[in-house]
């Protein structure tokens, strides 16, 4: 691992512990995937790593962790109007408390019992089976460390150790204890920096590295504080551009000049429930291939095809149909669709639509086109409307 690499090349003096670092990496690891909570805790200088640690898991350190899709939905189901923007500017998290924090809590404890016990205390009160707690003692030999070590163990939590060169009382007692090669306090302390820096990055790598899934950049679509806010209360007409949005926007041209396109049978799904839900709809494209209107004929949805001026139909047909635009929902991706897209109520946008497109969308939805948008947005408008 290039951080394990790093950390060899800069603090050679750590190579006696190399085997005990690894040891807790995979300890927490373990924990953290199963649910665990990483406790942490130590005094003075230690004290400030035990909130270090926790600084570096609980959010970003050198990754990003933007949420996707499927963390933000509850957001923006909640709150339809800034649940996106809230999960925007949220982090995934690796669950962490440092029990050195509370002064309230640390200050009544210290009054109330013994000062040996302010962390032994937290530890029993917050600590459950599978949970780890990380002691950080240069000496080994701090009381209240020792004492929630002792309390962890008996709890069912796992343990590990900062120490100094011969560990102290707590090497004993921990299931893992990383012994740094020093034994004047400071020194310790320099050498402990590296050490969970290298645990911190080494676990946020595993949990949301590139090789987990997680997506490392922002999430783009998000429900943005809208242009028009206001989703309509009754909705007269749904309209969808073809290309883009029912498709990936690709086109595939066979030797004889036959061409098709790549859709998404959830999106087949998504027209089907909103006709079940009795949402009026119509395809409104530029495109005048049969694909088209082939496509739409298998999903029952009427298409205007050929269309080269969006607003301007969409102006007459509203005149006609004495429909108010305020009560439109129109879905497109490019800049053909940029008129229209003001012209109406409620404004919807893939995720991979063209920029100036996400800027006047009144929704910028988590899929791509062609890739469950459609189906998305049907969701959206059902629990929106309560059907």
């Amino acid at each position: 691992m290039e951080y394990l690499s790093e950390l060899k090349a800069t603090y050679p003096q750590l190579d006696p512990a190399i085997g005990d670092i690894e040891k807790a990496l995979s300890l927490l690891t373990e924990r953290i995937h199963a649910g665990g909570i990483v406790m942490t805790c130590g005094n003075g200088g230690s004290a400030a790593d035990a909130e270090h640690i926790v600084g570096e898991l609980v959010k970003g350190f050198h990754l990003k962790r933007h949420l996707t899709g499927s963390d933000a939905r509850p957001f923006i189901n909640a709150f339809p109007e800034d649940g996106g923007a809230i999960a925007a500017h949220l982090q995934k998290g690796i669950a962490a408390i440092s029990l050195v924090s509370n002064a309230a809590l640390s200050s009544a404890i210290i009054n109330d019992m013994e000062h040996a016990y302010e962390f032994a205390q937290q530890v029993y009160a917050l600590g459950r089976p599978g949970d780890i707690l990380i002691g950080i003692s240069t000496s080994g030999n701090s009381n209240n460390v020792v004492n929630a070590i002792k309390v962890a163990r008996a709890v069912g939590l796992k343990t590990i150790a900062l120490t100094g060169e011969d560990g102290g009382k707590v090497k004993a007692l921990v299931d893992v204890c990383i012994c740094t090669p020093a034994s004047r306090v400071d020194k310790v302390q320099e050498l402990h920096l590296p050490i969970y820096h290298y645990l911190c990055a080494a676990l946020e790598n595993e949990m949301f590295g590139p090789n987990t899934g997680s997506i490392q950049a922002p999430i783009a679509p998000v429900l943005k504080a809208a242009r028009k806010p206001s989703f309509p209360k009754t909705i007269e007409l749904v309209v969808f551009d073809f290309d883009g949005v029912f498709t990936d926007n690709k086109v595939y041209t066979a030797q004889d000049g036959t061409e098709s396109v790549m859709c998404d049978r959830r999106d087949g799904l998504g027209v089907e429930i909103l006709r079940h839900a009795g949402v009026p709809m119509f395809i409104l494209s530029k495109e005048t291939n049969p694909v088209v209107a082939a496509r739409a004929s298998k999903l029952k949805i009427d298409v205007h095809g050929s269309c080269d001026n969006k607003a301007s139909f969409l102006e007459q047909y509203f005149a006609n149909n004495r429909i108010d635009p305020a009560n439109v929902i129109y879905m497109g991706n490019d800049l053909n669709d940029f008129e229209a897209m003001q012209l109406v109520g409620f404004s919807v946008a893939p995720a991979d639509s063209h920029p100036d497109i996400k800027q006047v969308a009144s929704l910028v939805l988590f899929e791509n086109g062609g890739n469950g948008a459609v189906r998305a947005l049907s969701d959206f408008i059902l629990q929106n409307t309560g059907e």
